[in-house]
Formats: C-alpha cells, structure tokens, sequence
C-alpha cells in the first residue's frame, strides 16, 4: 500500500509540476519612446521673371519664341527677335528650407498671357534635374537648404496674332515630400 500511496503522491506532485507554467501573469509591461524632429518652414522667393522680350510676328503662317531655362531666346517660323525692350531671361526661385530634405517643386505645364481679351498660351519648361517631384535641399540636417532652379518657355506667335503687350503670370510651389 506504501507503493500505492507513493506512486499517488508522485503523480499528484507532477502534475502540479506540469500545471504551473500555465498560470501565466495577469500583467505585462514595456517601455515605449517618443520622438520629434523639428525642421525650418518652406519658403520660396523669385529671384527673376521670365521675359520673352519683344518680337516681331510672322507675315505669314507662324512660329514661336522660346526662352530656354539657361535663359536663351530663339526663333523660329518667320518671328523675329528684337534688341529692343525686356531684355529675354528664364524666370529663377529659390526654395529654402532645411537642409537635406526631400521636396516637391509644383510648375505648372502652361499658363496664359493676355493682352485685353487676346490670349497666348506659354509652355513650360524648367531645369531641374530628376522628377520635379523628389528634389532635395543642399546641405544636411540641422543646416539651412536651398535649391535655386530656373523656368523657360515657348510661346507661339502666328500672322494673326494681335500686337501689343502680353502679360501672365503663373504659381511655383514647393512642399516637404
């Protein structure tokens, strides 16, 4: 009976043994951080205007005038390009904000310049080197940014195309990415 009573007892203690692990926590705990980095606001300044200077229009048919974003103006299709008035320039911004950062630059593809209810429509062009949209600031974390770029563009002048001053304006914008 001693055997019997011992071989209870062992039987009893493993599996109180084999139980325990199962009796977990009712809690648990960690530790967590927090973090921020702080940077410098975006700001965006032009430096110049695009300018096409003064042309004269084609007799017949029609060309174009075109500023390249390095800031050389050509002709073509019978315009003719004239010394006289605005001297012809890319238009130059300079975005600055901290350095090392990824932004987006926004120009837009075309905009429109009048003369009263006369309309000529420019197309953009611009020097910035990659996709507009992943641009990076010079410079490194905690330093200030730049990042200087420039925009021409091609405008059409036809036979018929009204004389007189033409004027637009257009929006560049940048945003950290």
């Amino acid at each position: 009976m001693s055997k019997l009573v011992a071989a209870a007892a062992f039987a009893v203690l493993s599996s109180a043994a084999i139980a325990a692990p199962a009796m977990a926590q009712s809690t648990a705990s960690t530790t967590g951080t927090g973090s921020i980095t702080v940077i410098r606001p975006l700001t965006i300044t032009k430096n110049a205007d695009l300018k096409f200077g003064t042309v004269v229009r084609p007799s017949t048919a029609a060309g174009s005038v075109v500023v390249s974003a390095a800031g050389a103006r050509t002709v073509s299709g019978g315009v003719v390009a004239l010394a006289s008035g605005d001297t012809p320039q890319a238009a130059q911004f300079t975005v600055d904000g901290e350095g090392g950062q990824s932004i987006s630059v926004t120009i837009p593809a075309t905009f429109t310049m009048a003369n009263g209810v006369d309309s000529l429509t420019v197309t953009t062009t611009n020097n910035l080197a990659g996709s507009a949209g992943a641009q990076t600031l010079s410079n490194a974390l905690g330093s200030a940014g730049t990042l200087s770029f420039r925009v021409g563009g091609s405008v059409p002048v036809a036979s018929t195309t009204n004389t007189g001053a033409y004027t637009g304006t257009f929006t560049v914008s940048a945003a950290y990415n």
